[in-house]
């Protein structure tokens, strides 16, 4: 999830990150996904561009005043209800915006292939939560999860052929992946839902995402936009293990996690989740039951203990 970087560092520090109101629900088919509100940015965004000084008021009239539950939500916890914030936003983007109409718009043809993901992971563990999705156009607030359900500001993820990036910045760019990075994606949020808390260390932080990129792998085949991630990480896999294990035990995940301010176009932010993710193959990977391996990892309160059952700190250590 790409919320701020505030919201993620308490949220890490906290083990309050993703955590929602779930309720079990026995139908994956049932889960509402709602991309309404990506078709009513459109109706109203022709005439913002035409008339930008007044661009806040018609969004305000035309978007959020007629928004989904989750979009009115996102509204107020992003843009504190003002609708001049999101149309400076929107605005400053529009070649961006203008070339990604199409791709943001194939967000609905994704339900089929999400609602199979869903039902993938609900067999690898049925307990798992699931909550509503909104798919809605956030002006690069991020998206959150909360009691209402899972807010994806969509355009974030509508790369594809022809879309004009030159307007976002580099990590911006670079995290935005296609479309069909949707599956993965929302996947990943739910495993937030199930997984248990923080216990306060990046070690603890980088794990939980790391687990929920492998475990979106495993249902989607894709790890999502993060596999860029191990682009990088795979070619420096000991030497970002070595710096990590100095750092895991602290409690501040700011190397590691929702630190954006240090991509560089030679390395990406966000590399705890690569670490996290390898942690977590290992895991699986000398599980015998890959069944119970995902249960177990989806219940354990103990991460320095899950490490340890990895094995990959033996083998990182190993000369």
């Amino acid at each position: 999830m790409r919320c701020s970087s505030l919201f993620l560092l308490t949220s890490v520090l906290l083990g309050t990150a993703h955590c929602t109101s779930t309720r079990p629900r026995e139908r994956v088919e049932a889960i509402p996904l709602v991309t309404t509100d990506v078709d009513r940015f459109w109706a109203a965004y022709p005439a913002a561009l035409r008339d930008t000084a007044h661009a806040y008021r018609i969004f305000q009239e035309q978007y959020f005043d007629h928004g989904s539950p989750g979009l009115r939500e996102y509204f107020t916890r992003k843009y504190k209800g003002d609708a001049r914030l999101f149309a400076r936003r929107v605005i400053q983007r529009p070649q961006y915006y203008a070339s990604a109409r199409q791709t943001l718009l194939a967000v609905a043809d994704q339900k089929p292939h999400i609602v199979a993901a869903f039902r993938r992971l609900q067999q690898l563990y049925p307990p798992v939560h699931f909550n509503s999705i909104y798919f809605l156009v956030g002006g690069f607030a991020g998206s959150t999860a909360q009691p209402v359900g899972l807010l994806i500001g969509a355009d974030q993820d509508a790369n594809g052929p022809g879309v004009d990036t030159s307007e976002l910045s580099l990590v911006q760019r670079n995290r935005c992946g296609p479309v069909t990075n949707m599956p993965a994606l929302v996947t990943h949020e739910m495993i937030h839902n199930t997984q248990q808390p923080h216990d306060g260390t990046l070690l603890s932080g980088a794990i939980r995402e790391g687990m929920a990129d492998f475990v979106a792998e495993l249902v989607t085949g894709h790890p999502g936009t993060n596999a860029r991630l191990h682009v990088y990480g795979n070619a420096h896999e000991r030497e970002l293990w070595h710096a990590f294990a100095r750092e895991m035990f602290g409690n501040s995940p700011q190397n590691w996690l929702a630190n954006s301010k240090q991509e560089t176009p030679e390395k990406p932010c966000d590399l705890g989740y690569y670490v996290g993710y390898k942690i977590c193959q290992a895991y699986y990977d000398k599980a015998a039951d890959k069944k119970q391996a995902i249960a177990q990892m989806l219940t354990t309160r103990d991460f320095k203990a899950f490490l340890a059952q990895s094995g990959y700190e033996q083998k990182m250590s190993a000369p």
